[in-house]
């Protein structure tokens, strides 16, 4: 009833005993509906109404408030959004369709909230997919924190790549202008572009960057670092993502009752304090770790401060075993979640493993000791909860069971 299954009976006790709960944020502590709010071409920024997944809203731009004519014209956008919007589906592996009366996505949130910005100026992904058709991906990992998708276009080979602004941005060497023009990237464009990827993850929004490059028509084997870099930037996407409405109650009640609650995510640093303090999970001592901070601490130093941290952003799968150690060492009892293949070692290594059971991969479930339902943080809580109460009666059963043994001996 409560949406946590149990795998390995003794983990109900330890389950009890826990005092550390590292979750994920992106669907344990938020909805993972997301929702692009504005955009940004060549210094201009412009907001995007509308919520969900219905392609339904509008584009405005953000100095003015009347939305741009361009609902059912996308050839009366502007050149560099209507490029920008274009990159980001034809960059995209993921579907919007309706069933039901409503719309989902079918794959990556992230990408279907791409698909949904450019489905509200009539730029629909089967129509450009059709002119473009697809040839050859290079997926997204954790250490580039990008992916590319190239495709064959009345122009030639053309590599789309979208991935975290601050990796992305190095390695561009032009940028394109709302007008559409191509210009050089300057060291001026380039921080301005850092700055306003830091200005929005302190709303608490998700950002990402796409660019793009014309290749020629060799058709070697593709690599990353041949086919990533000479990018043009097309510009940026900024995304919200609701957080979970029990979440913030669920935090409070494991503070009450002893449990620290730490985040881990793959987002900017700067967006996941903010989202943290919606939560209520930073106060005055907690500090926040991002992934290349964790690289340089030796184990004894990431356990020295591990008792402080509450929040660790752009962290890999080897971030969590090594976090997962940390805390271990110095004597937390430590539940961890994780839903991807390379979470299994994080998943094996703490004292409870909980894997997700809407979003976990099968080796992820394997590894764990229990599997949320509903991948919500309010159902790790209550399986606490549920545990502290057996652990509870086993101690007064124990004593009961001596007390009256003692007595009759």
């Amino acid at each position: 009833k409560r949406h946590a299954l149990i795998r390995k009976l003794p983990a109900v006790e330890t389950l009890g005993s826990a005092t550390v709960i590292c979750t994920d944020k992106t669907g344990t502590l938020t909805k993972n509906e997301m929702t692009v709010t504005k955009l940004f071409v060549g210094g201009e920024a412009f907001d995007v109404t509308g919520e969900g997944y219905e392609p339904i809203g509008e584009i405005r731009e953000a100095s003015s408030p009347a939305p741009l004519p361009l609902t059912s014209h996308p050839s009366r956008l502007p050149e560099g959004l209507s490029r920008l919007l274009t990159a980001s589906v034809l960059c995209n592996g993921a579907t919007v369709r309706q069933e039901n009366g409503t719309w989902q996505v079918i794959g990556d949130p992230t990408e279907g909230a791409l698909l949904v910005a450019a489905a509200k100026v009539a730029l629909i992904k089967d129509e450009l997919e059709r002119t473009a058709p697809f040839e050859d991906e290079i997926p997204f990992d954790a250490e580039r924190k990008m992916m590319t998708v190239i495709r064959r276009t009345g122009e030639g080979r053309e590599a789309y790549v979208k991935g975290a602004p601050d990796v992305l941005v190095s390695r561009c060497t032009h940028r394109l202008t709302l007008n559409g023009l191509i210009e050089p990237l300057s060291d001026q464009h380039r921080q301005a572009i850092l700055d306003i990827n830091a200005s929005l993850a302190q709303q608490a929004l998700r950002v990402l960057a796409v660019a793009h490059r014309r290749l020629d028509d060799s058709r070697a084997a593709l690599h990353a670092d041949l086919v990533e870099r000479e990018l043009v930037f097309l510009g940026l996407f900024a995304m919200k993502d609701p957080l979970r409405p029990e979440a913030a109650e669920a935090i409070r009640l494991c503070r009450d009752a002893g449990i620290r609650t730490v985040m881990i995510t793959g987002d900017h640093k700067e967006t996941a304090v903010a989202i943290a303090q919606e939560l209520g999970l930073v106060d005055g001592n907690g500090i926040a770790l991002s992934g290349a901070e964790i690289n340089s601490l030796t184990d004894e130093q990431l356990a020295q401060c591990a008792e402080r941290v509450t929040v660790y952003a752009r962290v890999s799968a080897e971030h969590k075993l090594r976090i997962v150690q940390a805390l271990k060492r110095r004597g937390a009892i430590v539940a961890m979640t994780g839903d991807g293949v390379n979470d299994a070692p994080a998943i094996k290594a703490a004292d409870i493993g909980v894997a997700m059971g809407l979003a976990g991969t099968d080796v992820a479930k394997e590894a764990s000791d229990m599997v949320v339902t509903d991948d919500n943080f309010a159902s790790i809580a209550a399986a606490v909860e549920e545990g502290r109460g057996v652990l509870d009666n086993i101690r007064k059963t124990v004593h009961s069971l001596l007390s009256c043994t003692v007595s009759e001996v």
